[in-house]
């Protein structure tokens, strides 16, 4: 099927930059972790410990950062269009718009029957169904995804901090570590999570990149790609823009 044109207006510099710190970041800390449960390297601990900590520390920020922006930054809510709105009314999950108004549903949503658009989608990244459901800039599996990752990386960070020293013995945290089982508990479940996480960060890759890697050059690089364009007042394919120049 012919795809939509890519723009860097659905993917501003700031939203590329925070991209670009959540993959350093989290390849660091995959890598730090894996060092620190198998310590097969013993003069390598006291440099992963401290790697792991402190990006720990930079992709919660990261995280926090992301979602500020969300809410002040504006974005394409569709492949195809250069229209902006602000970008957390991309985040929302297509079934929690229809409750919103007509209105909302024509301004921001390419389609007003989202609601239905799941089962296809998940037919179409499993490779049942050969199309796709025309969506907004994110695909209903994609934003479920989307919202998962911060509250995995908020989760990751707290149970990161019940097993910091400097943070163990404080009262909201040992709080945490009696109410989870005590501190060897808290370290599985931050370890078992962790593959959790990779598992989310791969299924995120995968659901933007289905298509080919035109969305992944446009999220880290702003590479545009031509295709067809949408308009998102008719809720129609518009035109076709070969990016030329």
């Amino acid at each position: 099927m012919a795809h939509l044109a890519h723009y860097r207006e659905a993917h501003p510099a700031p939203f590329r930059f925070t991209h670009w710190v959540n993959l350093v970041s989290m390849v660091i800390l995959i890598v730090t972790g894996f060092a620190i449960h198998f310590p097969y390297w013993p003069e390598f601990m006291g440099i992963a410990r401290g790697l792991h900590i402190a990006f720990g520390f930079v992709l919660f920020i990261n995280c926090l950062l992301r979602v500020v922006l969300a809410f002040i930054v504006k974005s394409a809510p569709t492949a195809g269009t250069r229209e902006v709105v602000p970008d957390y009314k991309t985040w929302l999950p297509q079934a929690d718009n229809l409750h919103q108004g007509p209105q909302w549903i024509k301004y921001y949503l390419p389609q007003a029957d989202n609601r239905h658009q799941l089962g296809a989608w998940i037919k179409y990244y499993l490779f049942i169904k050969k199309d796709h459901p025309l969506s907004a800039k994110l695909g209903v599996p994609q934003k479920i995804s989307y919202l998962c990752i911060p509250v995995l990386i908020i989760f990751m960070f707290f149970t990161g901090l019940c097993l910091w020293p400097p943070c163990a013995n404080m009262p909201l945290f040992e709080a945490a570590i009696a109410g989870l089982g005590g501190a060897m508990s808290v370290r599985i479940i931050h370890y078992f999570m962790m593959f959790v996480f990779i598992a989310f960060t791969l299924l995120h890759a995968y659901l933007a990149n289905i298509e080919g890697l035109a969305p992944s050059m446009l999220m880290f690089f702003g590479k545009e790609h031509g295709g067809l364009t949408y308009d998102i007042e008719k809720h129609n394919i518009s035109g076709k823009d070969d990016l030329a120049h």
